[in-house]
């Protein structure tokens, strides 16, 4: 700790935009890919930038987890596009492969489509589907629940599920949706690390037949990006079925920044600054706020009952801290009696996130043994509100 110091600073919150189709990212996920004797497949990546950036493109593999992938390194100019047809030949030396890509990026985001298709039964042309990149900060990660709507299963139409799980697999239960919203069946799906997943609906759900389905896939543990192939059953045309993703469908996981006032707007501005909260597979990894001064007035309100400045959210023991352990106040204790007149303050935090691009709550602290010069510290302090943004 230090002595009391009056600064005053702003912090500006940042709020990241909407995720959008398609969506820029330096870690992007393509839930299905292949290549068979009737199938092909080609990948489009885009530099949207005006720097360089060095792209790794990874192969992985259906039914199985990926830890270490095949991969592919290339580097796209600012501007650019990188053309890579009949990928998996011409680039993994695959003839038959059916699994998924993940591309990520260093120095700049990219975007990227995939693009399976075949010439087989149609003499003018070909036909296929396009599987757009969904950044991997907005795949559907625990608590939440996304939608993919248009399935069929009947005399003319059959209809594919694919997935992909994140860095930590996913356990996900999948209802079947009927237009008015009745659950006609559900299964529970689990897969390990960047494992890719392909299902027919009729082997998924124990039901016969349906037109205008809705697959609803919640999350319980991990994450996953998923989308559907819809069949014609005469032309063999397929028509790609989109899931729901975006900033509320999205990931919690990011960066945070984050600021920290006084409840009462005045007095003196109590802050924290070059603050930082980091979120990794749905668990608080870090929170660094520089300093703050913790303001707790003595009776006459002319003077600090408790002079000292923190360095707060150094000590935080946040190992296994999941987001939502905060929503009912996460406590925790720091001792300062290594240093004379020191006793220990505890800590609690309570915060909401906003559709994962924000949260706000308090910050409440108790103190207790402080002594001499600084036993103006113990008590209970006024609560102070907490206000963070994700990063673009």
């Amino acid at each position: 700790m230090q002595r009391l110091i009056t600064a005053c600073v702003c912090l500006a919150v940042l709020a990241a935009a909407p995720a959008l189709a398609i969506s820029p990212g330096d870690d992007l996920l393509i839930a299905g890919a292949a290549r068979t004797s009737r199938w092909v497949t080609d990948l489009y990546i885009v530099n949207p930038g005006a720097t360089a950036v060095a792209v790794d493109v990874m192969w992985l593999e259906r039914d199985q987890a990926n830890p270490t992938p095949e991969t592919e390194t290339f580097n796209i100019l600012g501007g650019e596009t990188l053309v890579l047809d009949d990928v998996l030949r011409n680039n993994f030396g695959m003839n038959r492969a059916a699994g998924a890509f993940r591309i990520t990026a260093t120095g700049g985001v990219v975007s990227a489509n995939l693009i399976v298709y075949t010439g087989a039964g149609s003499p003018d042309g070909t036909y296929g589907s396009g599987f757009e990149a969904i950044p991997a900060s907005s795949a559907t990660s625990a608590g939440e629940s996304t939608n993919i709507a248009g399935m069929a299963l009947d005399s003319d139409f059959y209809t594919n599920l694919f997935a992909l799980a994140g860095a930590n697999g996913v356990t996900m239960d999948v209802d079947l949706l009927d237009p008015d919203g009745t659950v006609l069946d559900t299964v529970e799906v689990v897969l390990e690390a960047y494992e890719p997943w392909l299902s027919t609906v009729s082997d998924l759900w124990d039901v016969a037949s349906f037109a205008n389905g809705t697959a609803r896939a919640t999350v319980t543990a991990g994450s996953m990006v998923m989308l559907g192939s819809k069949v014609d059953r005469t032309s063999l045309d397929p028509t790609t079925l989109e899931l729901e993703f975006g900033a509320g469908a999205g990931s919690v996981d990011g960066i945070y920044q984050f600021t920290i006032w006084d409840q009462d707007p005045f007095t003196e501005a109590i802050f924290a600054t070059g603050s930082e909260m980091v979120v990794a597979d749905g668990l608080v990894t870090e929170i660094l706020g520089t300093y703050m001064n913790f303001q707790k007035l003595n009776a006459q309100e002319d003077d600090y009952a408790c002079p000292v400045l923190w360095g707060w959210g150094w000590d935080i023991p946040l190992t296994g801290v999941a987001v939502e352990d905060f929503a009912d106040g996460y406590t925790y204790t720091e001792d300062h009696r290594y240093y004379e007149d020191g006793g220990e303050f505890t800590w609690t935090l309570t915060l909401t996130f906003d559709d994962n691009v924000g949260f706000s709550g308090t910050i409440a602290a108790v103190g207790a043994d402080f002594s001499g010069d600084d036993a103006g510290c113990n008590g209970t302090f006024p609560p102070l509100q907490v206000f963070g943004g994700k990063a673009n």
